[in-house]
């Protein structure tokens, strides 16, 4: 039963959850041409009619991760358009309460959300916490800062050098991923080869398979098409792109150094980069090290961002160059980590491998 509703969240934040898109083309999307409403798209909404019908999934992870709860909290299983939990009808109330407080104390921005008052949990608290935990202090910013330049060459250099880099045109990894209670697992195949990607991932006889063949990007689950949103396809043609990082300042034609910070003790350089696309992306460099450490990009809602983070971590050299041998995906309310059980650099892998294996494509 556990498998099954798993399967449900898993196909569910296919459908209705997207993952990262930039603000500019979002809102530009919005001034050009008619978006179809969730009122439009589904039934049985009441309070979100106006909100853009892509944005409903988002949301709803929104409000998950806010309280700490999963669907079932508010829904009847699967069948998401039912009433009759009370829990429902609260939800409804606050929505009108939290888009109340926004439009006449923040002028209609999103300031105010569930995350404000809840901080992951279900029922927000009244007592001030006498154990707070202490802030850490931004560091000190360099006098003289890094150019982008410095920054990518550092990073490039740590991952064994340009050259040793672009000897290496395609890559296999099969490696294992891994669900957030630590203990269930899925056995994950990647495929790479001059920017393009594969992936398969099994959840019991569920195959869930996606790629970017080099121009868009695509996702199947048992070779059944599912729908992706534009921001979704982007994030599966950067991980073909990134299997190139000697390529990075062709993927962000734009990057600009930001500031000095920290993430788990060690300090970072923040690096602001544009793809191509337009879509906006943080990069995170460990000023020790060189290497990219974190990579992350939100999409606005109605309630705040919908952020997309992917961490690199326990860089390891594969076959002359150094790869992350882990890498953290965090969305609210979804998370997983994929680690890295073997990987084999040029394998031929013939190009059909990459092209969309749903049906009718």
């Amino acid at each position: 039963m556990k498998h099954k509703i798993k399967l449900v969240i898993i196909f569910a934040a296919f459908v209705f959850g997207g993952l990262a898109v930039s603000f500019s083309s979002q809102r530009a999307q919005t001034r050009t041409t008619q978006v179809e409403t969730a009122g439009q798209r589904f039934k049985n909404i009441k309070v979100l009619n106006d909100m853009p019908a892509d944005q409903l999934g988002k949301v709803m992870n929104i409000f998950s991760a806010s309280l700490g709860v999963n669907c079932d909290f508010c829904h009847y299983g699967e069948d998401f358009e039912k009433d009759g939990k009370k829990e429902k009808e609260t939800a409804r109330d606050m929505i009108k309460m939290t888009m109340s407080l926004n439009k006449d104390h923040f002028r209609g921005r999103p300031e105010v959300s569930c995350n404000t008052c809840h901080h992951g949990l279900d029922h927000p608290q009244a007592q001030v916490n006498l154990s707070p935990e202490p802030i850490a202090e931004r560091p000190k910013q360099p006098e003289t800062k890094p150019t982008v330049d410095q920054i990518i060459d550092k990073y490039i250099a740590a991952l064994g050098g340009a050259q040793k880099l672009a000897k290496i045109t395609s890559r296999e990894i099969k490696s294992v991923r891994v669900e957030p209670d630590g203990r269930t697992t899925e056995p994950e195949n990647k495929w790479f080869k001059e920017g393009k990607y594969f992936s398969e991932t099994m959840y019991g006889t569920t195959a869930v398979t996606e790629g970017f063949d080099g121009t868009k990007g695509w996702k199947a689950g048992n070779k059944a098409a599912i729908y992706m949103k534009p921001d979704e396809a982007e994030q599966v043609r950067r991980e073909g792109e990134l299997s190139a990082p000697e390529k990075i300042k062709q993927i962000y034609p734009k990057m600009e150094y930001r500031a000095l910070d920290r993430i788990d003790g060690h300090e970072v350089y923040v690096v602001f980069a544009t793809a191509a696309s337009g879509t906006r992306e943080r990069l995170f460099f460990d000023v020790a090290t060189g290497f990219l450490v974190r990579r992350s990009t939100a999409t606005p809602t109605m309630f705040g961002n919908y952020t997309y983070q992917v961490d690199y971590l326990d860089y390891k050299l594969f076959g002359g160059v150094k790869l992350p041998a882990t890498v953290k995906y965090s969305m609210p309310n979804i998370r997983w980590t994929s680690k890295v059980v073997s990987l084999k650099n040029n394998p031929q892998i013939d190009d059909k491998r990459f092209e969309s294996i749903a049906a009718g494509h």
